[in-house]
């Protein structure tokens, strides 16, 4: 099945590179391409859209909270993308479960978290609101295995009946990694980056600055 899915459907490239791995990897941490996720599944762009707002807000919250820095650095929580769990129901529309089989099969559900440095260009004369530069860091992380009582979307299949495979020595799950890199900047309060294609979002009037 996976020589016939390299042949005849190459709209799978990332899922079968993702499970020959798990054939012939002997459980060897694996990078995989987050940009092609992006690119290619609209769940991708979904969650690298919320994860930047995400970021802006952390940025402006952070900047506001602790006398104006001109240079600081974040790092966010793990996010659950995909989850099942109900506890994360706002979770689960912003980070969605990967819409296409392909990706479906290459990570399926996985977690991310972000980090980033940022510079500030305080208010002035000129400038009548601080203007925020970013260099941002999507990580994400999936165990690729297959979980007992599970099925395949798209076939059907069991996950047992990959999971044998381990049972028996013939594959090995792995960790699959990956990394996105943004740069942008945004002026004021207001989240969202034009050029990228995030529309702006309005937010509430800022408290008073902590001194």
């Amino acid at each position: 099945m996976l020589e016939g899915a390299s042949l005849l459907r190459p709209d799978l490239s990332d899922g079968v590179a993702a499970y020959s791995h798990f054939l012939n990897g002997g459980g060897k941490k694996r990078t995989f391409s987050y940009e092609r996720y992006v690119m290619n599944d609209l769940s991708g762009k979904i969650t690298l859209r919320n994860a930047i707002l995400d970021a802006q807000n952390a940025a402006i919250e952070l900047w506001i909270n602790n006398g104006d820095p001109e240079k600081f650095s974040l790092s966010g929580p793990i996010i659950p993308c995909g989850t099942n769990n109900p506890k994360y129901q706002f979770i689960r529309k912003a980070f969605p479960y990967p819409e296409t089989e392909n990706w479906q099969k290459a990570i399926g559900a996985h977690v991310i978290w972000v980090s980033a440095s940022v510079t500030v260009t305080k208010p002035g004369p000129v400038i009548k609101e601080p203007i925020f530069k970013m260099n941002f860091t999507l990580h994400a992380e999936d165990q690729y295995n297959f979980n007992p009582g599970m099925t395949d979307i798209a076939s059907g299949i069991p996950d047992d009946e990959n999971g044998n495979f381990v049972v028996v020595g013939f594959a090995q799950g792995y960790l699959n990694t990956s990394t996105l890199k943004r740069s942008f900047s945004w002026k004021g309060f207001d989240l969202g980056v034009a050029k990228m294609g995030i529309p702006k979002i309005s937010i509430a009037t800022r408290p008073n600055k902590k001194r």
